[in-house]
C-alpha cells in the first residue's frame, strides 16, 4: 500500500451511479483509494449504486448531468453547484470519466485552479467534428486512457500531448469477485452467456443469430444475456423471428458472480470494444471467452491461447468459435487455465491503485 503524511481528496464526476461499467470502474478505484487513506467523494445525478457508494465511505453529491449536450445550461448549473460541493468537502482534484462530465471538470478547473484529471474510457473518433469538441478539449492537466489504443486515439485524433496521457489498463475487483456468491439455476448444454448493457454496439445481435447453428450442433444449448439497454426489445423480436425465443432469454438484476459461475461458455461479440471488463470477469472464472478482434479485446484475448477471436458482426464465425471450444476439451481446458492466470498476474486493481495515487500526484506537483 501507498501511504502519505497528508490525507488527499479526489472528487469523481460522472452523470450516473446507475449500473454499468464506467459507475463500477469509479466504485471499485474508490474503494481501493479509500484504503490508501484517500478520502473520496462522487458528484452526479445519482442512481441506483449511489447507497453502495456510502455504505463504503464515498460520500455523493447531486449535480445536474441530465444532458448529453456540452452547450446545455445545466453545464454551468453543475459548474456552480461543484463550488458548492467544493466548500464542503474541500478536494484537492476533480477526476472525470465521461466527455459532458469532462468538460463540467474543466470549466470549474479553469476558473477555481482545482486540477482536473480526465479519465478516457472509450474511442471518440465519430466525434471528432462535434462542435463541442472542438471548443473544449477538456483533456485536464493530466489524462488516463484505460488502453494505448485509447491513448494513441486522444493523441492522433484530438491532438493530445502524448506526455499527459498515462494508460492505466483497467483491472477488476477480484475480492468482490472471490466473495461467496452462489450460482443461480439455468439449463443448457452448453449455457453460453454474455454481459453488459444492451447496446447496438456490444453487437448481441450477432450472437443471437449465431445460435441457429449452434443448436443444430447442440439441440439444447441456451443462450443468456444479463443486462438492460435500449435494444432488449429489438433482441427478443429477433429471437422470435428465428424462431429460438424458448433458447434465448434476457436476465435482470442476477449478481454478476453467481451468473458467471452458471455458465459454460462466454461470449462478448461487440462491434467496437475499448477494454472489456466483462471478459475479465468471465476469464477470473476460468469460463472460456469467444471475442470479437477489435479494440482493446484484443489485449485479453490471444487466440487459442486466452480465448477465441472472431471477425466483428460475423455469426457464422462466432458458431463456429462456440462449437469448437464446446467439442474440443482440451482448448476449453487450456483456454480455462490460461485465462484465469492471466487475470490474477495482470488485472487485479490492488496493483493498479499507486499508478492513480502517481498521477493525482504529479496533477498536484508533488
Amino acid at each position: 500500500m501507498v501511504n502519505y503524511c497528508h490525507t488527499m481528496k479526489i472528487l469523481h464526476i460522472l452523470p450516473h451511479l446507475n449500473i454499468g461499467g464506467i459507475t463500477t470502474y469509479v466504485y471499485t478505484l474508490s474503494k481501493y483509494l479509500i484504503r490508501n487513506n484517500i478520502e473520496v467523494a462522487v458528484a452526479s445525478r445519482g442512481g441506483s449504486w449511489e447507497n453502495r457508494f456510502r455504505e463504503i465511505g464515498i460520500k455523493t453529491f447531486k449535480i445536474s448531468t441530465d444532458t448529453k449536450s456540452e452547450l446545455s445550461y445545466k453545464v454551468i448549473l453543475s459548474v456552480i453547484q461543484l463550488r458548492k460541493i467544493k466548500r464542503e468537502f474541500d478536494f484537492d482534484i476533480i477526476h472525470s470519466h465521461t466527455r459532458l462530465t469532462q468538460v463540467i471538470a474543466q470549466i470549474f478547473s479553469d476558473f477555481y485552479k482545482t486540477p482536473h484529471i480526465a479519465n478516457f474510457h472509450g474511442f471518440y473518433k465519430n466525434n471528432k467534428r462535434r462542435i463541442g469538441r472542438k471548443i473544449f478539449k477538456a483533456q485536464g492537466i493530466r489524462a488516463i486512457a484505460i488502453t494505448p489504443e485509447v491513448k494513441d486515439d486522444l493523441i492522433n485524433v484530438f491532438g493530445a500531448d502524448k506526455d499527459r496521457v498515462k494508460v492505466i489498463l483497467s483491472a477488476i475487483d477480484i475480492e468482490e469477485l472471490s466473495k461467496e456468491s452462489p450460482p443461480i439455476h439455468i439449463k443448457g448444454m452448453p449455457k453460453i452467456g454474455t454481459s453488459g448493457r444492451l447496446s447496438s454496439v456490444k453487437g448481441f445481435e450477432y450472437l443471437i443469430k449465431s445460435m441457429p447453428v449452434v443448436l443444430d450442433r447442440y439441440p439444447e444449448s441456451h443462450l443468456y444475456i444479463l443486462g438492460e439497454g435500449k435494444e432488449e426489445r429489438n433482441l427478443r423480436k429477433l429471437s422470435e423471428t428465428l424462431g429460438i425465443k424458448d433458447k434465448v432469454r434476457l436476465l435482470k438484476k442476477i449478481p454478476l458472480a453467481s451468473f458467471l459461475k452458471s455458465i459454460d461458455i462466454f461470449c462478448l461479440p461487440s462491434l467496437e470494444e475499448p477494454l472489456g471488463l466483462s471478459v475479465l470477469e468471465a476469464q477470473y472464472f476460468g469460463i472460456p471467452c469467444v471475442v470479437s478482434n477489435t479494440g482493446g479485446l484484443r489485449l485479453l484475448v490471444k487466440n487459442e491461447k486466452t480465448g477465441l477471436l472472431v471477425p466483428p458482426a460475423d455469426s457464422k464465425s462466432i458458431a463456429d468459435a462456440l462449437i469448437r471450444i464446446e467439442s474440443d476439451k482440451n482448448l476449453k481446458r487450456l483456454i480455462s487455465l490460461n485465462s484465469k492466470k492471466q487475470v490474477e498476474n495482470n488485472f487485479d486493481i490492488r496493483k493498479r491503485i499507486g499508478k492513480f495515487i502517481n498521477v493525482y500526484k504529479l496533477a498536484l506537483g508533488l
